[in-house]
């Protein structure tokens, strides 16, 4: 038996408050060395006392990666209270006990020590933070408003290019506009959708809206409020979620706020908005670089400082705003992994203390169980699961190699988490496939 490969940690993803009294439990080990695995368990006090008996179940085995095998069972815990260990038998028939202590082999005597065991104190419905019901039977639809489709004519950027004309460059526009989806919406809902998830649309110079100035205000060239509102209450009317996309990482350069950094440097009120290493903000003459953070290395995408109260709270009110005054129903948060967590978690509480189920999604392109739940995140952007899939349909990958891989990134998570990951084959952030 390989005890390198036998993995659990409480109170992580390989735990999930499914219901109440509802414990998921999940045991790795490594693959092929293992033939049983049985989880002893019970209320810690009731065993203690002797007024209650020991459980023992037989563990399923789960999904396989590349290299472990995935172990799983549900338990009912009426008190809320569970300690449990592992009895795991490997193919000859040895048997070593698993609990918190690490192992033990004399399973005779240690597995009735209740040090030995892992411990769940208490299971709280409200800790598991559990997803909207709503959001894992919802087929979501991307939309990048600029290319959409033009509804109002009078609203065009003054360049627009008409459809199919030309070649389409990285600043084209065309014209899309919030009219232009609500023109559509019958058409989307005949597709199965009901979820719409857009790109930026707040007040911007570019075609994209990653490069915010007024996060309060709808772009013109996308429409009005009331545009917006025609479009929120349409897609309702078809039992369709609506998704709005927060970029809360940077501010564009065309921000009232960076501007007043610009025209006052030290002296703004705003200059511990952002992260700022020198005066007057700009390039080093010498090196050249930056003296102010951004957004990859995008002089116009300075980096906001979210740990500062006064940012924070400007943020919140952002996306309590268009909870409030227009319903939407989700968030998604552009660029989530390279902003401090204490900020999520005040935003994420504020935004669940309005509209409990609200569904909030970060932007993240690698496994993030960092970003999920403890006050966060439903949901991260899946990227992880879509590239074992497209490396094996592209014939770089093999399928027993693709199986291993997905299986990996589905025990990230816990699995009520799982059932809401936004996965996509593409995005506005890939390469057309």
């Amino acid at each position: 038996m390989q005890l390198a490969g036998i993995r659990h940690r409480p109170e992580s993803e390989d735990t999930a408050v499914l219901a109440a009294h509802q414990l998921q439990v999940r045991l790795q080990t490594a693959r092929d060395d293992v033939a049983q695995v049985e989880i002893l368990f019970a209320d810690s006090y009731l065993w203690q006392e002797g007024t209650t008996a020991l459980e023992r179940r037989i563990m399923q085995p789960g999904l396989a990666t590349q290299g472990n095998q995935y172990w799983q069972t549900t338990l009912t815990v009426p008190t809320n209270r569970v300690v449990y260990a592992f009895l795991i038998t490997d193919t000859i028939g040895a048997t070593v006990g698993y609990g918190e202590g690490g192992f033990f082999d004399d399973v005779a005597t240690n597995w009735q020590t209740v040090g030995n065991y892992f411990h769940m104190p208490y299971m709280h419905v409200s800790d598991a933070e559990l997803p909207p019901a709503w959001v894992k039977e919802t087929v979501w639809y991307q939309i990048f408003p600029e290319r959409f489709a033009n509804g109002v004519r009078q609203n065009d950027p003054a360049n627009v290019q008409p459809w199919g004309a030309g070649r389409v460059h990285r600043d084209s526009f065309y014209g899309g506009d919030l009219p232009g989806i609500t023109a559509h919406l019958d058409d989307l809902a005949a597709l199965g959708v009901n979820g719409l998830y857009l790109c930026p649309i707040f007040t911007s110079p570019s075609n994209h809206k990653y490069d915010t100035i007024d996060h309060f205000e709808i772009d013109p060239h996308f429409g009005t409020k009331a545009d917006f509102q025609a479009l929120v209450d349409g897609a309702h009317a078809r039992g369709m979620r609506v998704m709005l996309d927060a970029v809360f990482n940077h501010f564009g350069e065309q921000s009232p706020q960076w501007q007043d950094v610009i025209k006052n440097g030290e002296q703004s009120r705003f200059a511990d908005w952002f992260h700022i290493h020198g005066w007057p903000v700009g390039r080093d003459p010498k090196t050249k670089r930056l003296n102010y953070e951004t957004f990859a290395t995008g002089a116009a995408m300075p980096k906001v400082n979210t740990q500062n109260p006064a940012v924070q709270a400007y943020l919140i009110d952002v996306t309590k705003y268009w909870i409030e005054q227009f319903g939407i129903d989700a968030w998604r948060f552009d660029v989530a992994d390279e902003v401090d967590h204490g900020f999520w978690r005040a935003l994420c509480g504020a935004l669940r203390a309005i509209k409990p189920d609200v569904y909030l999604l970060g932007e993240s392109w690698h496994s993030s169980q960092s970003l999920v739940g403890n006050g966060q995140f439903n949901a991260v952007m899946n990227y992880p699961l879509t590239q074992p899939i497209l490396a094996l349909f592209n014939g770089q990958l093999n399928p027993e190699d693709y199986v291993g891989k997905t299986n990996l990134e589905l025990m990230m998570y816990r699995q009520p988490n799982q059932q809401a990951m936004f996965n996509a084959l593409d995005t506005h952030d890939t390469h057309g496939y």
